[in-house]
């Protein structure tokens, strides 16, 4: 048996203390990798720690700057839930599950949408300004729906009550903007619209834009409300009960609900000004949208089996009479494609309300006194 030699006294409380402290250092150690490999399982467990790394990359990024715009503009929007939703929601399917088909637009069916609650509409999710998003997955496409307005109150009763669950059922994050003329002058169709695209654009910033009167409802839900493809405007209402019983009508017709991408609208300089009281504003578009070498699409083009799906019923009124004048200013218009439109809109904002089916902005415009408009109504 091995013997410890004999160690001097002044020795032994120095080994003893080393002794100590070597235990101590291994106890540590050991306590402190166990702490680690503890926390490394906790994270992995947790989304919050790894900002849910399982979402395709791809996905995130995409929705990244949509997503950020809604929290800074969108008055409407939660921004927690919004940046939440970021990482979390999944895009929409290219073809929403929700779709029910064609709808029965009767004189019964539209006398009842005239008496159905708005509390049942709010309730399926709309905000004020007639404000909506998906809250199962993240719209593919961001809409504003443009009404020019006046004097069509049951009308537009009728349209709010039937629009928004179909364009819920799409699946849109989209918008109402219904532009309210004052009385004071002749009806102009085409410088409301671009009233409402200016407007909208200083909320926030949209992919596209569906023009759209407010007589002309599309009896079923396959009928696409998404965005267009850039460089291709759609032309949606090109069959109308009243038109021939839903004859398509003439490839130059661009009337009625047409849809642009933000930017083809800003690049044909929107519609003219100059059109007060009834028809030319539309046809003159088609002429800008040539002009810029677009191509006018109209959905299920080549598929006739499908063009059902795109048929509009229009809710009776009584015929505007057409300006005489429209003729001339249609005629020599393509000397003022570049200034006469978005960039010289002028017009007098009275007021501006978030109501609860539709954001409603009531405005004064009067013909340009440096411009010569023939035959004003």
């Amino acid at each position: 048996m091995a013997c410890v030699p004999n160690l001097p006294a002044a020795v032994r409380p120095l080994l003893v203390i080393s002794t100590f402290v070597l235990i101590l250092t291994f106890w540590f150690n050991l306590n402190l990798s166990t702490y680690s490999f503890t926390n490394a399982i906790f994270d992995y467990a947790n989304p919050s720690f790894h900002q849910l790394e399982s979402v395709d990359e791809t996905v995130a990024t995409s929705q990244k700057t949509s997503v950020d715009k809604e929290v800074s503009d969108d008055e409407f929007a939660e921004p927690s839930v919004a940046r939440q939703s970021s990482n979390v929601m999944q895009l929409c399917p290219l073809v929403s599950p929700k779709l029910v088909g064609w709808t029965n637009l009767s004189l019964a069916k539209t006398t009842a949408l005239r008496k159905e609650s708005v509390t049942k509409l709010i309730e399926a999710g709309i905000k004020p300004g007639g404000r909506y998003q998906p809250k199962d997955c993240q719209s593919r496409h961001k809409v504003a729906i443009v009404v020019p307005y006046r004097n069509r109150k049951d009308h537009l009763t009728v349209f709010l009550h039937y629009m928004h669950p179909l364009l819920q059922r799409q699946q849109l994050n989209y918008v109402v903007i219904v532009v309210e003329q004052s009385s004071r002058s002749a009806f102009n169709r085409g410088m409301l619209m671009n009233i409402g695209f200016n407007e909208a654009q200083l909320q926030e910033e949209f992919q596209c834009f569906i023009f759209h009167d407010v007589d002309l409802l599309p009896e079923d839900d396959g009928n696409p409300y998404t965005c267009p493809e850039e460089g291709k405007p759609r032309q949606m209402s090109f069959s109308i009960d009243n038109w021939n019983n839903y004859k398509p009508t003439a490839a130059n017709h661009f009337g009625g609900v047409t849809a642009f991408s933000a930017k083809d609208f800003q690049k044909v300089n929107g519609y003219s000004n100059s059109f007060w009281g009834w028809g030319g504003e539309d046809d003159q578009l088609y002429q800008r949208v040539k002009f810029h070498n677009l191509t006018v699409a109209r959905a299920y083009a080549g598929q006739p089996s499908l063009v059902r799906l795109v048929r509009y019923k229009t809710l009776s009124h009584k015929k505007a009479k057409p300006n005489p004048g429209r003729k001339l200013v249609l005629k020599e218009g393509s000397v003022r494609f570049q200034s006469d439109g978005l960039k010289d809109l002028r017009y007098k904002r009275l007021s501006f309300e978030r109501k609860p089916l539709y954001t409603h902005i009531v405005v004064d415009i009067q013909p340009y006194s440096d411009r010569k408009i023939p035959n004003v109504l």
